[in-house]
């Protein structure tokens, strides 16, 4: 048996450290469950799931992930702590994007500058209808009204006696409102 040196020392009773090597034909298994996820993932953009196709998108996606991690960086066969900390960061990064997501589906419904409503359903279910570019608050919305009616917009017969509904008047109307808005 030959001598085991470490540090420029003699190693007494020497042990080699294996790591577990995966027989090709995990790799190939592995290889060929991507490239059958890849296709069902392509096929399902031209399905006409609606808002589920984002769901198995996603679904696909996160299983493929795991393979790759699984076998490819060899968590698998890793110590325990190395996978502890992965899927913590996975779970912060998906934290984040909760976050994150909530926001951008919230900030519609509170900027007035993108002409959307935050009490929207409440005007609707009250059977008040609501006009477009105004805001919901009342003063502001009652201001715009006002203007649009003295105008002659929505009864036809406005300055310009055209039967198309004063749309004219509507777009000054809200041009206006928009730059006091601002």
């Amino acid at each position: 048996m030959a001598k085991v040196f470490l540090n420029g020392q003699p190693v007494e009773h020497p042990h080699e450290v294996h790591e577990h090597i995966s027989p090709m034909s995990t790799y190939n298994g592995v290889i060929g469950a991507l490239f059958v996820l890849t296709g069902l993932t392509f096929a399902v953009s031209f399905a006409d799931l609606g808002p589920a196709s984002l769901t198995v998108a996603m679904v696909v996606a996160f299983i493929k992930a795991t393979l790759v991690v699984a076998y490819f960086m060899h968590l698998k066969y890793d110590d325990k702590f190395h996978l502890f900390v992965f899927l913590g960061t996975i779970i912060f990064v998906g934290i984040f994007f909760g976050f994150t997501m909530f926001d951008m589906k919230s900030r519609d419904a509170l900027n007035d500058e993108q002409e959307t409503f935050v009490r929207w359903k409440e005007q609707e279910n009250a059977g008040k209808g609501l006009v477009v570019g105004v805001d919901n608050v009342p003063e502001r919305r009652a201001k715009v009204l006002a203007e649009i009616e003295a105008h002659g917009g929505g009864h036809g017969g406005g300055e310009h006696g055209g039967g198309h509904g004063g749309g004219e008047h509507k777009a000054e109307a809200k041009a206006e409102h928009k730059a006091a808005a601002h």
